[in-house]
């Protein structure tokens, strides 16, 4: 079976479970309150223009996301989502009818050439089980973008997962696998990626976002600390416990697959 069907059936699922809600894509509540506060930062450092900055979300689901952007910034942004899974597409255009939405590949999209101002991913080329093809996303995600457009990538990184499992074995729990229908980066990987047109942001252009380790210390509580106290509760993920933690503690080390990363089209 061809990777994509596998991750349509999965999208498909999400679509019938969870409709147009938050949880479509992601159940941990403050994993993705925390994404979305990462990027709506980035996005108000985005110097304000005269004419509406167009923007495109790969993978945009059920269109939660550019809801809220929508929500956010008023008329600030043109927003453009595409999506290859027709349910969530379906859902994404009833309930965000600003947005324009695309039914389609995002290793071929139909945008042309320099189009978009600002592009997102949010856990979207994880989802791209072949590595070759995720480095075909890059280019195309470059493609689409003109020179000097910016990028804000929420991904997944097999380095946090380890760690984290390191800790996990330390205490005798059971190691958490990598979702199936996830192939996440190495850092190798990355820098081929990079290598197909873009550039990380420098230090000084960064220093009052949202840093990429954001998630490290959330899921440092609530996927080993959490799970050590109560391991016949592994399963749950949106307690008081994990509420308190998120709001007190900085990110620390790297203990999160997930990182955000700040680009610009070279």
């Amino acid at each position: 079976m061809d990777y994509r069907d596998i991750i349509r059936k999965h999208y498909k699922k999400q679509a019938e479970e969870y409709g147009d809600t938050s949880s479509a894509t992601m159940q941990d509540e403050i994993v993705r309150e925390k994404e979305v506060d990462a990027i709506f930062k980035f996005l108000h450092s985005i110097p304000v223009s005269s004419k509406r900055i167009r923007l495109l979300e790969i993978g945009c689901g059920n269109g939660f996301l550019l809801s809220c952007i929508s929500k956010e910034f008023n008329d600030r942004f043109e927003l453009y989502g595409i999506d290859m899974t027709p349910e969530l597409i379906e859902i994404a255009k009833q309930s965000n009818p600003d947005c324009q939405f695309t039914l389609g590949d995002i290793l071929k999209t139909p945008y042309e050439g320099g189009f978009f101002d600002v592009l997102i991913s949010e856990r979207v080329i994880i989802n791209v089980l072949d590595e070759e093809d995720q480095v075909s996303t890059y280019r195309e995600m470059a493609r689409v973008l003109r020179s000097g457009a910016l990028a804000v990538l929420i991904e997944g990184y097999k380095s946090g997962l380890y760690n984290l499992n390191k800790a996990r074995e330390e205490f005798l729990l059971e190691p958490i696998p990598e979702p199936s229908v996830n192939n996440w980066y190495t850092e190798e990987r990355w820098e081929l990626f990079l290598k197909t047109g873009f550039e990380e942001l420098p230090e000084e252009k960064i220093k009052d976002l949202i840093p990429e380790n954001f998630l490290s210390s959330h899921y440092f509580m609530t996927r080993f600390l959490h799970d050590v106290i109560r391991p016949e509760n592994s399963k749950i993920r949106n307690t008081e416990f994990a509420r308190f933690f998120a709001e007190a503690l900085p990110p620390t080390g790297d203990y999160s697959p997930l990182r955000i990363k700040y680009l610009r089209r070279t």
